[in-house]
């Protein structure tokens, strides 16, 4: 899914008008898994009870049962400058081709929650996606990080 600057700024809008900083899914990397569905799915927390789906939708969906991702503590941004950087994400990666296995949801979300574009789901089958052995996309993260640098060096790292 493209989506025009347009878009994005509704979007961006939109993002504004449900974030809740003082709940305590607010800017946290979570994910879920939908009943029949074999993948997990990944997000950015707005509130408790909307986050920001980093799939193919790229829209903030209304879903209070998620879990925290753990194992991140030491390496999340603060909630505050992850909710930026969600922002900013949308201009760099609006136009990218969604897969399952070589740029999905969880790349996005762990690019944006804690600088790494990684996809533990897709390690199995890393040679087949153009990934790194650890199951990080080969490119998210220079071309982030550079366009952060141009825009807002705050949240860059």
């Amino acid at each position: 899914m493209s989506l025009s600057i347009d878009q994005i700024e509704k979007i961006i809008e939109e993002i504004e008008r449900l974030v809740d900083p003082s709940s305590s899914g607010y800017g946290r990397l979570l994910n879920w898994q939908n009943p029949s569905d074999p993948f997990w799915h990944y997000g950015i927390g707005l509130s408790n009870t909307h986050i920001f789906d980093t799939g193919r939708a790229l829209c903030p969906v209304e879903r209070k049962e998620a879990k925290f991702v753990t194992g991140i503590e030491e390496i999340a941004f603060e909630p505050k400058q992850t909710i930026e950087r969600l922002k900013q994400a949308l201009h760099v990666f609006a136009t990218w081709e969604y897969n399952h296995t070589g740029w999905n949801s969880e790349h996005l979300a762990r690019l944006i929650a804690t600088d790494q574009p990684r996809c533990y789901q897709s390690i199995p089958i890393w040679m087949l996606c153009d990934l790194s052995p650890e199951g990080d996309h080969k490119t998210a993260h220079k071309i982030f990080r550079d366009y952060l640098q141009k825009v807002n060096p705050a949240i860059s790292q």
